[in-house]
């Protein structure tokens, strides 16, 4: 008898995963509720062609036609709505999510940004059983990715995403048999962020007041290209404030830990056009393209030179 499953998603995890699944001969899949937009992938088409049921939006509303379906698993994969008890009860193995995030911590919100400002050196995924809380069902198995101090949020989000595939499609054989091992989260060591613990808007601004070290981790946190930029103020000399987008960031930790007051200034000029700018403890971080342009020619279109420039 071949397993029924229903999976909830977004993205190109979610639509690797709907590959492997939909290629297994044990295997039906029954439904796919996916989201209206998404910028990754199409679910609503993946299910179309294959002539599967789709559908759209939240999975909380469509109890009564997943009734119907009796699957034995529901997926739910970078998908962001709670499931609720309805939902939870319905099939007969249980609700199983796939999270970006080495639980019992970064569950949540925004686990990719979170685990770089945080300065963490690894992060993962958690394939875990889903229970009335967000992430913190009895954990199943968990992968990591390792994190270095360039990397960006794009490319741990990529770098997760690879592995959180490879992760569901080498557990997903013994999830039928007795062969699966689970162990409760130890809930005291849970570090949990909501929706609104970030604000895109505002908290990528950088703030060259603070540290070398946590300028880096914003830029490196709030790069996510080509949807999302870190920006920084130019102070210019005729008292306007423009503001840009800063890539190809690098810190230059110099060991220097002391206040100092020309944070935001332009300390030094490269060769090959990259500005290395002071920080409130003296580290400069170095900034190779402002507006995705080379920064020293950036600042000569404006009219000006680097030294007439100050980072606000």
């Amino acid at each position: 008898m071949k397993r029924r499953v229903v999976v909830c998603g977004e993205k190109w995890v979610a639509e690797q995963c709907l590959e492997f699944l939909y290629d297994r001969n044990d295997t039906e899949i029954c439904a796919i509720v996916a989201a209206p937009k998404d910028w990754q992938a199409d679910l609503i088409s993946f299910g179309a062609k294959r002539q599967l049921k789709v559908f759209i939006g939240n999975i909380n509303d469509y109890i009564e036609e997943l009734t119907c379906l009796k699957p034995d698993f529901i997926f739910s994969i970078q998908y962001r709505p709670l499931l609720k008890s309805p939902i939870l009860n319905l099939p007969s193995h249980g609700c199983i999510n796939l999270h970006f995030g080495l639980l019992p911590r970064y569950g949540g919100c925004y686990p990719v940004a979170w685990t770089i400002l945080n300065g963490e050196k690894q992060a993962g995924a958690t394939l875990h059983y889903m229970v009335n809380k967000f992430d913190e069902g009895d954990i199943i198995a968990q992968t990591t990715v390792l994190i270095s101090e360039e990397t960006t949020a794009r490319e741990l989000f990529d770098s997760i995403s690879k592995a959180a595939v490879k992760l569901f499609i080498d557990t997903y054989p013994v999830l039928f048999s007795d062969t699966v091992k689970t162990r409760s989260q130890d809930l005291t060591q849970k570090l949990y962020y909501a929706n609104d613990s970030i604000d895109f808007d505002r908290d990528r601004v950088i703030d060259w007041r603070k540290t070398g070290t946590e300028i880096h981790r914003t830029i490196c946190a709030f790069s996510f290209e080509p949807f999302q930029l870190p920006l920084t103020s130019l102070h210019l000399p005729d008292g306007q404030q423009l503001q840009v987008t800063v890539t190809r960031s690098r810190l230059h930790n110099n060991g220097s830990s002391h206040p100092v007051e020309n944070a935001g200034h332009i300390m030094e000029v490269t060769d090959s056009g990259k500005l290395l700018v002071a920080t409130a403890n003296g580290n400069l971080i170095e900034i190779g393209l402002l507006n995705n342009k080379t920064s020293r020619d950036f600042i000569k279109s404006l009219g000006y030179s680097p030294n007439d420039v100050i980072f606000k």
